[in-house]
């Protein structure tokens, strides 16, 4: 009898917390835009600047379009180049060693659309760890799973605001959250890869959302 009631008062213990990680997500996605801007987001082109260490910085731009098109641009010494991308059916990278771009035949594709959008929908399941101070704000725990992979956010308890998130290959930390047409998204982002042991900092001066990207900027 106490081993079934033990196990009773786990599972709505679990569902308890289930629920309020739901309530959680559901609102982070509301004051950032709520989910049907997010849905209705089809393309982004980021512009602004990558710094490597104190006295290494570079502009940088970013483009991004639904499914999981993406290109990433990095310029040195006035000249663009292609670090990375993935236009559908061909993946590059830049080979900083030839100094020439080159397939990526070990390219995993990214989803465009975030994980927190329609989570359950995709297979996530989504747990409250509690609570803990990240960045000096009191923020909720979240592991969202799916099989054996796992991200963990944090959201601001005050204002919902994703302030960072964490898996197995990477830590970023988010913050100087802007609106960008009816969608809230960081300007200052800091990128720990925790293979690597690499660090760096994204700092974005312009950000437009669902502008029409020119299929020449996918063709590599």
């Amino acid at each position: 009898m106490k081993k079934l009631l033990f196990a009773i008062f786990l599972f709505v213990y679990l569902i308890g917390y289930s629920q309020t990680a739901d309530q959680i997500i559901a609102n982070h996605l509301e004051v950032t835009g709520g989910v049907q801007n997010w849905k209705k987001l089809n393309s982004i082109i980021i512009k602004g600047e990558i710094i490597l260490d104190l006295y290494e910085s570079y502009p940088i731009e970013i483009y991004q379009q639904r499914p999981d098109l993406n290109k990433t641009v990095l310029q040195i010494q006035g000249k663009k180049n292609i670090l990375n991308g993935y236009n559908g059916k061909n993946a590059v990278r830049y080979n900083f060693q030839t100094n020439q771009v080159e397939e990526n035949d070990n390219y995993i594709t990214e989803a465009f659309e975030s994980d927190l959008v329609d989570y359950s929908a995709k297979g996530f399941h989504a747990m409250l760890l509690g609570t803990e101070n990240i960045e000096n704000k009191n923020c909720y725990k979240i592991k969202l799973i799916k099989n054996s992979e796992y991200d963990i956010y944090y959201f601001d308890k005050s204002t919902f605001q994703l302030i960072r998130e964490d898996n197995k290959l990477e830590s970023k930390s988010y913050s100087d959250f802007n609106l960008f047409s009816g969608l809230t998204l960081p300007c200052h982002i800091e990128v720990k890869n925790k293979v690597e042991n690499e660090y760096f900092v994204l700092i974005f001066t312009s950000i437009d959302i669902n502008k029409v990207i020119p299929e020449k900027e996918f063709k590599f």
